[in-house]
């Protein structure tokens, strides 16, 4: 009897298992469905989906990194008031005063970070597979809002150290805003509560970065994952007796359980050595039950993201600037290290275009994107110029960051990085 079977035959083992030990594949899917956790995910998925290059692990990263923010942020919030004559000191305690108070805000804020680079890397892995086509359009859609929401809790944190390079990139980030046509002065103030970033903007951004938007998130995740199940599943051919993808044009050549052959119904297997040519080799589509091959890797994948976190938190330490002055304006002004590439289009298109149309564009083309692209082919050879385009968007945005976060100095000229340093994280 092993060690597990030990533990559910005890008093305490048999109040928290209520299901018997599955054996067969057939009781395994019978528990996965009994469970409320496991419900979350297909009973069984493609071999293919259990490999690091088919997604990277970039989805289970990105719900590691916002578990990490939400307890982090609890912390944080217990010695935290959201006052301009008070919010600043309130991070210096939390530095020098509170126990691991350094460590966690640390925590906090690459979690952040991160979490900003995973989403958007989750969404081009998912690009560059096709998934977003057909049954799995809305999901996309849902991807691009998550994409949206990651975002905004980054940027409405921005503000609440309440130092200098906090007060300056959200006034330059809710400039922007001025220039939607008809309703811009309307967005900004409701921002902002008032002309400028003030007391009103603070609250404002706490109660959005605390409530409304983690509500927000949390309720789109589960929508996305409750659709990524639905899509995800392997369902039963009747006419076919074979297991198939719900995806149009992918057939997985695996025989439906119980075996029916020529009429015959086979209720057993003989034990034997298979003869030279009757082994099958498995293949990228075959079926593999979900627990516990997938849930291991996603559980090894969690772990791993937590534990880089937790490592850059102790060698970085999130930068806290001198206290908020509205009459010294820094040079230059920063916006955060996202918003880093329409900033450097400002600097070459009028605010309109670059800090309205530009990001509008961007959002509404990603979400019509699966509904634009009616070609019904997977494979990188059918979908090249898409690929192509994507890439060259990809790299074009890439490079805008990185020049508008290290490559600008004083009055926005051009610096090198290695000879005067001018980026904030």
């Amino acid at each position: 009897m092993t060690l597990m079977e030990r533990v559910r035959e005890t008093t305490v083992g048999r109040s928290i298992f209520r299901i018997p030990d599955r054996v067969t594949e057939r009781d395994k899917a019978a528990g996965h469905w009994a469970s409320f956790l496991l419900h979350i995910y297909p009973v069984k998925v493609r071999r293919i989906e259990l490999t690091f290059n088919y997604s990277a692990f970039l989805g289970v990263a990105s719900l590691v990194l916002f578990g990490s923010l939400l307890v982090s942020g609890i912390y944080l919030m217990f010695f935290y008031v959201p006052s301009p004559a008070s919010a600043y000191g309130n991070i210096q305690a939390i530095q020098t005063e509170v126990p691991f108070g350094q460590y966690i805000r640390n925590v906090h804020r690459w979690s952040a970070h991160l979490m900003v680079i995973a989403v958007a890397a989750h969404m081009a892995r998912v690009f560059y597979r096709g998934a977003y086509k057909s049954p799995k359009e809305f999901n996309w859609v849902i991807g691009v809002l998550l994409l949206v929401v990651t975002l905004l809790l980054s940027f409405t944190g921005y503000l609440l150290p309440w130092d200098q390079l906090a007060y300056w990139a959200v006034t330059v980030g809710t400039a922007m805003a001025s220039y939607v046509p008809l309703v811009g002065d309307q967005v900004k103030e409701l921002l902002l509560g008032g002309p400028s970033v003030g007391s009103a903007t603070l609250v404002r951004f706490y109660v959005l970065h605390v409530a409304v938007l983690p509500l927000a998130l949390v309720g789109l995740v589960t929508i996305h994952l409750w659709r990524w199940r639905k899509d995800s599943m392997l369902t039963l051919d009747p006419d076919k007796g074979t297991v198939k993808d719900v995806r149009p044009g992918v057939l997985v050549s695996t025989p439906a359980d119980p075996v029916v052959t020529n009429g015959k119904r086979i209720l057993g297997v003989v034990p034997g050595k298979p003869a030279a040519g009757d082994r099958k080799e498995l293949s990228d589509d075959d079926p593999v039950m979900v627990w516990p091959h997938l849930l291991v890797r996603h559980a090894v994948a969690a772990l791993v993201v937590l534990f880089l976190v937790l490592l850059i938190s102790l060698s970085f330490d999130a930068p806290l600037k001198e206290i908020a002055n509205p009459t010294v304006t820094p040079n230059p002004e920063k916006a955060p290290w996202y918003f880093a590439a329409l900033q450097e289009l400002l600097a070459h298109y009028h605010p309109l275009v670059a800090g309205v149309l530009v990001p509008t564009g961007i959002v509404v083309g990603l979400m019509a994107l699966p509904y634009m692209d009616r070609n019904p082919l997977f494979t990188p050879q059918a979908r090249r110029i898409a690929r192509l385009t994507f890439t060259a968007f990809l790299v074009l945005w890439i490079v805008l960051t990185l020049i508008g976060f290290a490559f600008r100095g004083p009055n926005w000229g051009w610096v090198w990085p290695w000879v005067e340093w001018h980026g904030e994280l």
